[in-house]
């Protein structure tokens, strides 16, 4: 199997971080998600704690509109400006040093003249919620409509975030090489699903 670039873009709680880890480890190749707020927080301009604040949203303007005028009379970088311009250089030196499966983080989008094989990671309202249910951690209680509540708002965001910078709209079926449900076929499921689909893209 000829090792390519694959980016899964996944909704909240459907596994897409499990698969993406699972499946980097069965082609042999690189996995990034989590480790690209470490990996950016070392270059000094940010810390961890402002990268995880600000990736994957959208943050409201830091400059006014005077009257009269459509555009601001000047401008500042918006905090997921500084962090989507600082992710996207990362992404695309990291890809470009070989073959790799990121997630999320628009890399769909930002790895899209590296002939990228791009998946979307989903599954029922119901399934996510019970997903992240199951893994609230000793000692903390949420009730299940907090959880569902978090959920939605996750995804809105993350919509909000992909389709800000992109030019393409986030979970739409045509913008990805291939969809997979979960629910159906569980973590290892997508995992072989996908990687049976790497093997015979060209």
């Amino acid at each position: 199997m000829e090792k390519k670039i694959i980016t899964i873009s996944r909704q909240f709680g459907s596994g897409g971080h499990e698969v993406g880890m699972k499946l980097a480890q069965k082609l042999g190749v690189k996995f990034y998600d989590k480790e690209l707020v470490d990996m950016l927080a070392k270059d000094g301009k940010y810390n961890a704690d402002f990268i995880e604040a600000n990736e994957e949203k959208c943050s409201p303007p830091m400059c006014p509109v005077m009257p009269g005028f459509s555009m601001p009379v000047f401008y500042q970088d918006l905090p997921s400006d500084l962090i989507y311009k600082g992710q996207s250089k990362l992404i695309r030196t990291l890809a470009e040093r070989g073959p790799c499966v990121v997630v999320g983080r628009c890399a769909d989008y930002i790895l899209r003249n590296m002939n990228p094989v791009n998946c979307f990671v989903y599954g029922s309202l119901e399934a996510r919620v019970n997903r992240k249910m199951s893994m609230i951690p000793e000692g903390l209680s949420f009730t299940r409509e907090e959880i569902k509540k978090r959920v939605i708002d996750v995804d809105k965001k993350r919509a909000k975030y992909h389709e800000f910078y992109t030019d393409k709209r986030w979970g739409r079926m045509e913008d990805y090489d291939l969809c997979v449900n979960t629910d159906k076929v569980g973590i290892e499921g997508a995992v072989e699903t996908i990687a049976a689909y790497v093997e015979h893209c060209k």
